[in-house]
C-alpha cells in the first residue's frame, strides 16, 4: 500500500480512530500497519487485539498479516472472533457473577435443550447462566459486558494486556459488544474500522442504525474517511457499479459485470443456465489470472443453493454440450447437515447392534434433526419430535406403531443391510434407507449435501477406522460428530474452496476472484418495486455487499423481465 498523506496521518495520529470506507480501500491494512507502530513501544507480555465477526474474515486478515506484518510482529497481534474472545473471558472470569466455574452449551446441545423445553426459553437460558453457571452462545456477549462493567479490576487486567484494540466491521456490533468494547476504551485504544453501506443485520437484536454515532459521542474519535479508495477491484469498474444499485443511480453495466437471463418454464433450466455461468466464471477467470480462481454463487435465500448444489454436482447435459460437474463446497445450514449426517451414520451402525437398539438409534437420531428445524423455526418440527418419541415408545414396547418414520425405520432395519468397507459406497448404501415417509425425505435431502467425495475425505478416513472388518461401522454416529466439529473448528485454516455456494448474508467479510448471483425464477427475488422502502433499501445493502464480493468480475443470472438493479437514466 502507498501511505500518502492521510494514511500516514492514521498512523501518527494518538487515541482512537474511526475509519470508514467501502470494500477493498484499506481500512484493515491500514489499522495493521497503525498497529505495528505500537508494537515497539508495547512491554512483552502486552498484545494487540484485532476482533472480528466470523472465522473467515479472522483468516482473511490473518493472511493480510503475512503480507504486512513481520513475523515477531504477527505473534503478537491476536486476531480473534467476537465470540471466542467472550468465551475466553467467560469461562476465566464468570465465577464472579455466579460463584461458581463456568461451563458453555455449545449451539447444537443448546437447540436439543430448547426443544424440549416448553415455556419461555429466553428466560430459561438466563436461568441457566446465572443460577448454574451454564452460557449459551448469544448470552457470551451480554456476559463479558456485565463483567467489565461492574469490576474496574477486570478492565484495568484486560486493557494492561491489550493497550490497543481494532473492531473490524464496527457497524454491526450489537448492544452487548459495544458495552463491552466500551468498558475497557478508558484505558485501551480503539480503532473502529465501518462501511455504513455494508450494516446488513439490522434484522439481529441489538444492532442498531446510530452505532457510529454511539461511537462518536462517546469515544470523540479522530474520523477518517477512505470511501474514495478502491484496492480490491481498482479499475474494474465493481464497486462504482455496486455503489449506483445501493443508491438506484443509473449505471451502465461495465465490462466486470454480466447478467445472462432465462425464461422461467420453458427452454434451458435455470438450474442448468447457471450451471453453465460458473464454468464459463471459471474459464474466463483462469484466462485472466493465470491460476485456478475461486468463486462464489450466491443467492438470497438458502432453498436455491440447495437445488443447484444438486446440479452442479452432476454432469448436466443440454442439446449437444455436456456441462461437468463442478466440485463445490456448499455453506448452508451446517446445523441440519450435521443433524441429517448423524441420522445416516446411526444406520451404518446396524448390522453391530441389536434390533431394538438400532432403531432406537437410529428414531432418536431423527428426533434431534427436527430438534434443530424447530428451534431454527420451522413450524410443526414439534408436532413431528412428539410424533417420533410416541412411536419409539410403541416399537421398545412392542405395541402398535402409529408413526409412519418409525415404520418404515424398522421395516428398513428388519429388510437387512450389507457393507462392504468401503466408506463412501457404503455411506450412500445407508442414505438410500431414508425413504417411505416425508420425514425422511427431509433428512435425505440434507444428507445429500454432506457428501463424501474420495476416500481421502475426512469422513471417509474417520469411518474406516470405525469398520469392524466384516459387516459395521462401529460408532460411527460418534465418529461423524468428531469429525465435522473438528471441521468446524478448523474451517478458518482451510483455504477456499475454488467454487463455494452461500447465501449473500454469509458471503459478508469474505472475497473471491467471481461472484455469480442468483435469482430464482419463483423466489430469492433480488428486487421488487412492490417492498416497502425499508426493505427495499436493506436489500440494496446487500446486493451491494454481494457484488464486492468479487475482485475481477459478477455474473447475474435472473429471470426474463426482472426489476432493474440501478436507476433508468
Amino acid at each position: 500500500m502507498r501511505i500518502d498523506p492521510v494514511r500516514q496521518e492514521i498512523i501518527d495520529a494518538p487515541g482512537h480512530l474511526l475509519i470508514v470506507g467501502g470494500p477493498g480501500c484499506g481500512k484493515s491494512t491500514i489499522a495493521l500497519l497503525k498497529a505495528q507502530t505500537r508494537l515497539t513501544a508495547l512491554e512483552p507480555e502486552q498484545r494487540i487485539l484485532f476482533l472480528s465477526f466470523s472465522r473467515a474474515a479472522v483468516r482473511q486478515i490473518t493472511d493480510r498479516m503475512s503480507g504486512v506484518l513481520d513475523r515477531a510482529s504477527r505473534q503478537r497481534l491476536e486476531v480473534r472472533t467476537f465470540h471466542a474472545f467472550f468465551l475466553d473471558v467467560v469461562r476465566s472470569h464468570g465465577r464472579l457473577l455466579t460463584g461458581r466455574p463456568s461451563s458453555f452449551i455449545t449451539p447444537d446441545r443448546e437447540r436439543q435443550i430448547q426443544a424440549d423445553f416448553d415455556g419461555d426459553w429466553k428466560s430459561e437460558r438466563q436461568r441457566l447462566a446465572t443460577e448454574e453457571g451454564r452460557y449459551v452462545f448469544d448470552l457470551l456477549a451480554d456476559t463479558t459486558a456485565t463483567l467489565l462493567e461492574r469490576s474496574a479490576a477486570l478492565r484495568a487486567l484486560y486493557s494492561s494486556i491489550y493497550p490497543l484494540v481494532i473492531v473490524d466491521e464496527f457497524q454491526d456490533t450489537n448492544t452487548d459488544q459495544w458495552r463491552a468494547i466500551k468498558a475497557i476504551s478508558g484505558a485501551s485504544t480503539i480503532i473502529c474500522l465501518a462501511d455504513p453501506d455494508q450494516r446488513i443485520f439490522d434484522h439481529l437484536d441489538g444492532v442498531e442504525e446510530q452505532r457510529l454515532d454511539d461511537a462518536v459521542a462517546h469515544l470523540a474519535p479522530t474520523p477518517f474517511d477512505l470511501s474514495k479508495d478502491n484496492h480490491r477491484s481498482a479499475g474494474g469498474g465493481l464497486l462504482d457499479y455496486a455503489n449506483a444499485v445501493l443508491n438506484n443511480t443509473f449505471h451502465a453495466e461495465p465490462d466486470t459485470v454480466r447478467t445472462w437471463t432465462y425464461t422461467p418454464g420453458y427452454g434451458v433450466p435455470w438450474q442448468t443456465r447457471v450451471h453453465k455461468g460458473v464454468i464459463a466464471m471459471q474459464d474466463y477467470l483462469s484466462n485472466q489470472l493465470g491460476r485456478t480462481p475461486t468463486i462464489a454463487v450466491l443467492a438470497s435465500v438458502n432453498s436455491l443453493l440447495g437445488q443447484l448444489s444438486e446440479v452442479l454436482a452432476t454432469d448436466t447435459v443440454t442439446g449437444d454440450i455436456t456441462l461437468p460437474a463442478v466440485e463445490h463446497a456448499l455453506q448452508w445450514d451446517p446445523e441440519l447437515t450435521a443433524a441429517a449426517g448423524y441420522v445416516v451414520a446411526s444406520i451404518m451402525e446396524w448390522p453391530g447392534l441389536p434390533r431394538v437398539e438400532a432403531v432406537a438409534r437410529t428414531v432418536e437420531s431423527l428426533a434431534d434433526f427436527y430438534r434443530a428445524k424447530l428451534t431454527g423455526g420451522t413450524a410443526g418440527a414439534r408436532d413431528k419430535i412428539k410424533a417420533l418419541d410416541n412411536g419409539l415408545v410403541a416399537f421398545t414396547s412392542g405395541k402398535a406403531i402409529r408413526s409412519k418414520t418409525v415404520k418404515a425405520v424398522t421395516a428398513a432395519y428388519d429388510a437387512g443391510i450389507s457393507y462392504t468397507g468401503r466408506p463412501v459406497a457404503d455411506w450412500q448404501t445407508a442414505r438410500d434407507r431414508l425413504l417411505g415417509s416425508s420425514e425422511l425425505g427431509e433428512v435425505l435431502k440434507h444428507a445429500r449435501l454432506l457428501r463424501l467425495l474420495n476416500a481421502t475425505d475426512a469422513l471417509a478416513w474417520g469411518l474406516s477406522d470405525g469398520w469392524d472388518g466384516q459387516s459395521a461401522y462401529r460408532d460411527a454416529a460418534a465418529t461423524v460428530r468428531a469429525v465435522l466439529a473438528a471441521e468446524a473448528l478448523t474451517a478458518a485454516q482451510q483455504p477456499p474452496e475454488p467454487v463455494s455456494l452461500m447465501s449473500m448474508h454469509r458471503s459478508k467479510g469474505k472475497e473471491f476472484d467471481g461472484v455469480v448471483i442468483v435469482e430464482g425464477p419463483y423466489t430469492g427475488t433480488l428486487l421488487d418495486p412492490g417492498w416497502d422502502p425499508e426493505r427495499l433499501r436493506a436489500q440494496r445493502r446487500l446486493l451491494r455487499v454481494a457484488i464486492t464480493r468479487a475482485r475481477s468480475a459478477a455474473l447475474f443470472v435472473r429471470p426474463q423481465g426482472s426489476q432493474r438493479l440501478t436507476g433508468m437514466r
